[in-house]
């Protein structure tokens, strides 16, 4: 069946008013379990324009960890290759205290973190306001704590942490996106039962203008919120629809509050909670990546603010099960694509020995042999370079749940999101995928 020229309006009014599956057998496919999986592209109807580029977020080990030459060496081409943000926090995760006592910093370990990103060609660098000295949450100027680093500092140290902020900006001149904190750390308000925004907006605002002062090109977004509720519509609260009401209220002060954002910073997983992510399948959690595209159309109706995800967590509790993830973190970046974000970082790019990160894109370099690719890198290789900024979308249409695709004229991702082997005709091209496996292919003539 042709999808080009004068037959493509027909064709989709067809699609349009009859059953999905009806229509779509006949176009033909081939019986698996029962289905008839069919794969159609239209390349003469757009879908839309990414505006999507993928990120990283560096944890306690990364490339200058130490380790094997050849492993780091390995592990920055596959970074170079798949990802344009990578995103360091100021404090913790990777870097040590930056002002151990009021004026007295200490950069070493954020320079040399500054200075592995800069190393990798046209990579931008993002860094994470968070988190604040010890002596800004009433603690002992010239000590560190880490157990206390998810505390928010006093109201009566936020100017503080504003000058800390410019004091960065300063000193990283080429840095020029930043995030203010992170998910709201040390601002629950247990008496209202949500976050403390009216606090952190209060923060936010003096950050803002702060360094806004040091350069006004530097980019700033907020509130950095967990997006709750995965929409199984259970009895916990981790079962309501995203985004919750409780979110709403965060998100409707800042962005009525803030002095000004150039891009709004959230946070999601596939499944909402470590409770509910033991009680689910597979097939379940699968069913609900298409959430986050929801939650995308939400908040673009609320602002027209540039959508990042500072954290973007797929489902899995084990780490052997990297394919699987890499399925379910592929159907959430097309979602996130379809529907207008800019950007997702995934943290912690590098695995620990054993192996435990399950978001990892490559094995530990600290160990000759490291630095080899796991499945999720392939993901974000495959969006980075063939569906970033200006790309236009195609329409794609599917006669399974099973089976998601991403379309440009020139390549496609198709996404098995069961743990069956499916094949699948793409424009009647046939296609065989394993279970969870992500393809790259060049997209069939109608």
């Amino acid at each position: 069946m042709r999808l080009g020229g004068k037959y493509a309006d027909s064709v989709w009014q067809v699609m349009q008013g009859f059953c999905v599956a009806t229509a779509l057998c006949l176009a033909g496919g081939v019986r698996v379990h029962g289905q008839r999986v069919t794969v159609i592209i239209d390349t003469t109807a757009p879908a839309g324009i990414s505006r999507f580029d993928s990120g990283i977020t560096h944890e306690h080990y990364s490339l200058d960890a130490g380790g094997d030459p050849d492993s780091i060496a390995r592990a920055r081409r596959l970074l170079m290759a798949s990802c344009r943000y990578q995103c360091q926090a100021i404090m913790g995760w990777g870097a040590d205290n930056p002002e151990p006592s009021p004026g007295v910093y200490e950069w070493q370990s954020l320079d040399a973190r500054i200075h592995l990103i800069r190393s990798m060609p046209g990579t931008v660098p993002v860094l994470t306001l968070c988190a604040a000295p010890d002596w800004m949450k009433g603690d002992k100027p010239g000590q560190t704590d880490w157990s206390r680093i998810e505390v928010a500092p006093l109201p009566s140290h936020y100017a503080d942490f504003a000058h800390l902020a410019a004091a960065v900006a300063r000193r990283y001149p080429d840095v020029l996106h930043y995030q203010v904190w992170n998910e709201f750390k040390g601002f629950w308000n247990e008496a209202a039962h949500n976050w403390d925004y009216a606090g952190y907006t209060a923060l936010y605002n003096q950050v803002y203008d702060a360094l806004k002062a040091v350069n006004p090109r530097i980019q700033v977004g907020g509130p950095y919120l967990v997006v709750e509720g995965d929409g199984t519509d259970s009895a916990q609260w981790w079962g309501a629809q995203p985004i919750t009401a409780r979110n709403n209220r965060v998100l409707d002060y800042w962005l009525q509050h803030a002095h000004g954002a150039d891009f709004i910073v959230l946070d999601r997983s596939v499944v909402d909670d470590e409770l509910g992510r033991k009680e689910r399948t597979a097939r379940e959690v699968m069913a609900h990546t298409a959430d986050i595209g929801s939650i995308c159309d939400q908040v673009r109706a609320k602002t027209h603010l540039p959508i990042w995800f500072a954290e973007c967590y797929g489902w899995t509790d084990k780490a052997e099960d990297r394919q699987l993830l890499a399925a379910c973190m592929a159907s959430l970046f097309a979602h996130l694509i379809r529907h207008g974000a800019t950007t997702a970082l995934v943290w912690q790019p590098q695995d620990d020995t054993p192996p435990d990160w399950t978001h990892a894109l490559f094995t530990d370099t600290r160990h000759p042999g490291g630095g080899q690719p796991y499945p999720l890198y392939y993901v974000l290789k495959a969006l980075h370079q063939n569906f970033g900024p200006g790309t236009r979308l195609c329409k794609t249409i599917s006669s399974s749940p099973d089976v998601e695709s991403l379309a440009s004229v020139r390549k496609t991702l198709l996404i098995n999101k069961s743990a069956e082997t499916l094949t699948m005709l793409v424009n009647g091209r046939s296609h065989t995928l394993l279970g969870y496996e992500v393809r790259l292919i060049d997209t069939p003539a109608p």
